[in-house]
């Protein structure tokens, strides 16, 4: 209770920095959670060869992106 009401005192600013610095460490503890549990058993991967993967797709036009930025 005393971090909290500390928190109170604090200037509307800096509980704006501390309530959004909390959510991006709990989202990336969900996120680094969620992709430490994400498994593909061989069974479940029927993606063909010719279909590219939604991780490679999202790679690539970060790629394409970047490189037309520094055109």
């Amino acid at each position: 209770m005393e971090f909290i009401e500390n928190i109170q005192q604090k200037s509307e600013a800096e509980r704006r920095t501390i309530a959004t610095l909390i959510v991006v460490v709990l989202m990336a503890a969900i996120i680094g959670i969620w992709i430490t549990t994400f498994s593909i058993t061989p069974s479940e991967s029927v993606v063909s060869a010719s279909e590219p993967s939604p991780f490679s797709l999202l790679w690539n036009f970060m790629k394409d992106s970047a490189g037309q930025i520094y055109k």
